[in-house]
């Protein structure tokens, strides 16, 4: 992994280094037993061209819910308080590492996390971490992150993403969107899907009456 930067309105460069934090976050959940997988816009450095990667300011993981309050307590233990995050999990913000660590119980969210640890295990990316093998929520699910959250900057990653990776199976991601956020989320990767110019869209229904 390696850091990276943006233009700022002063045009000072911001500077972000996910090693330490992967590295704290990777021994801490391993340690523990925890499964986990990189999720966030470290995952997208992880999958997309580096003159595509976008700044950002911590490390995200993706744990299941049932595990949250045994890494509290894990934490703790290493003299660590971390504090709880509104959409479901922890964060830790010591010196250098800053890490989530992301359940997404709000908005009952926590099952598709589950589902793409699961598949991040079982035949995700892997991104290198001072030797240590960390798993990355495969594309079609690091997708289905983006769409069924469906905030603003999560639809232009997602569009990113549809853009960038034609390998991409848009069918397998659409399958994860409709099981984890029904109809409407399914429709949104549609039309994200045609605006991104995919062979592979679904033409957008019209009523010919």
């Amino acid at each position: 992994m390696s850091g990276d930067t943006k233009d700022t309105s002063d045009g000072s460069l911001p500077r972000f280094d996910p090693n330490p934090s992967a590295r704290f976050a990777s021994e801490l959940l391993l340690g523990e037993g925890v499964p986990h997988a990189l999720i966030g816009r470290i995952a997208m450095w992880a999958l997309l061209p580096s003159d595509q990667h976008e700044f950002t300011e911590d490390v995200d993981f993706a744990v299941p819910l049932r595990f949250t309050e045994p890494l509290r307590a894990a934490l703790v233990r290493r003299n660590i308080i971390p504090r709880d995050l509104p959409i479901g999990g922890l964060a830790v913000r010591e010196g250098e590492i800053k890490v989530d660590f992301i359940d997404r119980r709000d908005g009952g969210l926590n099952g598709l996390f589950e589902e793409t640890i699961e598949a991040a295990n079982r035949f995700g990316p892997r991104a290198k971490v001072a030797g240590t093998q960390i798993p990355v929520a495969p594309p079609e699910y690091l997708l289905a992150l983006k769409v069924v959250a469906a905030e603003r900057k999560d639809q232009e990653d997602a569009l990113r993403l549809l853009r960038a990776l034609p390998d991409l199976d848009l069918r397998r991601a659409r399958d994860v969107v409709f099981r984890h956020g029904g109809p409407g989320s399914a429709n949104l990767l549609d039309a994200l899907a045609r605006q991104a110019g995919r062979d592979d869209a679904r033409p957008e229904y019209r009523n010919g009456g």
